[in-house]
Formats: C-alpha cells, sequence, structure tokens
C-alpha cells in the first residue's frame, strides 16, 4: 500500500507495540522514545493510548512498560497453547495465574483472560478458591485415536515387545507434529541403567534419531522447508549447521535409519527407522534408545539393518 494511504499515528502505535513485544526487558519512556526516533509527547500518548486498551503494563514501581501478550486470532490460540504446556509442567501438582503466565511470558490479566474460557471449555480445572489452576483429564480425549485406535500403534505393537524383549532395551514408537517428533508409545528397558522418553514428550525434527529418520524421508520440498525455518534453541550442546545436517540426512536416506549419540541427552545412544506407507511417506518412526556404554557403532547400525528389514517386511511400500 502506497505510504500516503497509511494511517501514520496508527503506523507508529503499531511500530511501539512491536518494538515491546520483541524486547524481553521493560522499556522506559527515555528508551521507547530513543528507539523510535520520535517526539516523547508522540510516543507518551500512544503508549498511553495501548495501556489503556491492555495491550502494553507500565509497572508502578519504575514505570517502565511491557507487552502484555494480549492480541486475536492466531496470536491468542498460540498463547493459549502456551498456557496449557505451563499447566501439564506442573503436573501432577497446580499452579497459580501468576506462575502460569511468567512460564508463559504473558501479562497475569492477559493469562487470566485465556484460562478462564479454557476452563470452561473443560481443558483445565481450577481449585474450590479459583486460584490454582490444572490440566484437566479432559486433554485425554485429545490423544484417544493415538492411544487406542491408531493402526500403526496396532500393527507395530508386536514387533515392539519382540525387540524390547530381545535387546532389553527401551523401545519407542514416535509420530510427527508439524516440526516436532511426539512419543506415543514406550516400552522402556528392565535395566537399573536406562534411557526412556515419556509419553507425549516433543523435541525437534533435527535432534536425535527418531526425529531425524522421520525428516530425512519427507519429500524433498517439505523437508527443505522444515529445514531451513527451523530455530536451534539452546537444548542441548549438541546444534547441528544446516549444511551438516543436510549430509547427514542424506546418509539417512541411503541406509534407511538414523543413528545418534548423546544428543538429546548426554550418554545416550539411539537408533530409528521410519514406517513408510504405500507413497513412501513416513507415517511414524520405531527407535530404540539405551545407555552409550552398552551398545557401539557397530551394533547400532546392526539394529539399524534389522529395523529397516523388519519394518519394510511388515509395511511394504
Amino acid at each position: 500500500m502506497a505510504a500516503s494511504y497509511q494511517l501514520q499515528t496508527l503506523t507508529r502505535a503499531l511500530d511501539v507495540l512491536e518494538l515491546l513485544e520483541r524486547t524481553s526487558e521493560p522499556l522506559s519512556l527515555t528508551e521507547v522514545v530513543a528507539a523510535m526516533g520520535e517526539a516523547t509527547t508522540i510516543v507518551y500518548r500512544i503508549l498511553q493510548t495501548l495501556e489503556a486498551r491492555g495491550y502494553v503494563y507500565r509497572r508502578p514501581g519504575d514505570k517502565r512498560y511491557s507487552y502484555t501478550g494480549r492480541s486475536t486470532g492466531a496470536g491468542s490460540i498460540s498463547r493459549a497453547v502456551d498456557l496449557l504446556r505451563a499447566a501439564a509442567d506442573y503436573l501432577p501438582e497446580s499452579a497459580s495465574t501468576e506462575q502460569l503466565s511468567r512460564q508463559a511470558g504473558l501479562d497475569p490479566r492477559i493469562a487470566l483472560e485465556i484460562l478462564a474460557p479454557l476452563a470452561d471449555k473443560g481443558l483445565l480445572e481450577q481449585n474450590a478458591g479459583n486460584e490454582q489452576w490444572r490440566l484437566s483429564p479432559s486433554v485425554m480425549q485429545l490423544a484417544r485415536h493415538f492411544l487406542n485406535n491408531d493402526d500403526v500403534l496396532v500393527s507395530i505393537r508386536p514387533l515392539m515387545e519382540r525387540l524390547h524383549a530381545e535387546t532389553g532395551e527401551t523401545v519407542s514408537l514416535f509420530h510427527r507434529a508439524g516440526d516436532r517428533q511426539i512419543v506415543t508409545s514406550v516400552l522402556p528397558s528392565p535395566h537399573p541403567v536406562r534411557y526412556a522418553l515419556e509419553t507425549g514428550s516433543a523435541f525437534p525434527l533435527y535432534l536425535g534419531a527418531a526425529g531425524k529418520a522421520a525428516l530425512a524421508f519427507l519429500p524433498e520440498a517439505e523437508a527443505e522447508a522444515l529445514i531451513r525455518g527451523h530455530r536451534m534453541r539452546a537444548l542441548t550442546p549438541y546444534q547441528p549447521k544446516v549444511s551438516v545436517l543436510r549430509k547427514e540426512l542424506k546418509t539417512i536416506r541411503q541406509q534407511g535409519f538414523a543413528i545418534s549419540n548423546g544428543e538429546r541427552v548426554e550418554g545416550a545412544s539411539a537408533v530409528a527407522a521410519p514406517i513408510r506407507g504405500g507413497n513412501g511417506y513416513p507415517a511414524a518412526v520405531v527407535g530404540l534408545m539405551m545407555p552409550s556404554f552398552r551398545t557401539s557403532d557397530d551394533q547400532l547400525r546392526q539394529l539399524g539393518v534389522r529395523l529397516q528389514e523388519e519394518l519394510g517386511a511388515l509395511f511394504p511400500a
């Protein structure tokens, strides 16, 4: 749109809001003025308006401004998910509005506006005093397909049980959700020293054998979009460069399985292979995880070949 058609005051207000949204620490009026390059009176009036509408919060003590997190549409949905995840992190305990809002990065007043309808829909529960929140068992309804009726899980369960009995190691099933892998079924190792991911835990596709086993077999355009769009967060010391990741995925496609050592958890090794449908698309991933001292690269490769062969026979392309 041509600049002459823009509302300059609205444009300045949005610029101020975006500045506060991307700044981790609250800003003073002087700091906002300096960043915006606008007159103090104009910036002050914009901040007053945004504060009155609930988009900006001014701390009483030092009068510094911060973004409350209020938004509409997709932004509200995103923040509702953040609050649900925060509530899940506190299980089996409950948490206060302040605790949940702090973990989700929201102003408590905005968090409360989102928490209330989530409770009305049965996804959250409140205690008698309405001061504490807890994730409701109703969220299990959202996962019932994977828990009870997933065709892949029904078909793969006997193989998972056989691998678990023969290797004595943790065997897991993973499903992809966007740019992450979700653990949907686990048979933990019976050994005193073991590694086992909890059902429902998630991690990026670029991290670990199971994630890369799925990423490697996605259609090229889809995989490349995920590679270019992924954000390397400091989850573990393992932070691969994009060029290294592409090379690794090429090797995984050639051999049919992925191996990892210490990528998600130091001292843990894993091998994983995809369950591929008739179109070659990875429907799910089966993986084995164990302490690194109890295996070797040769043993992991042997397990990878076995996984690839057994899955290929069970789910022929």
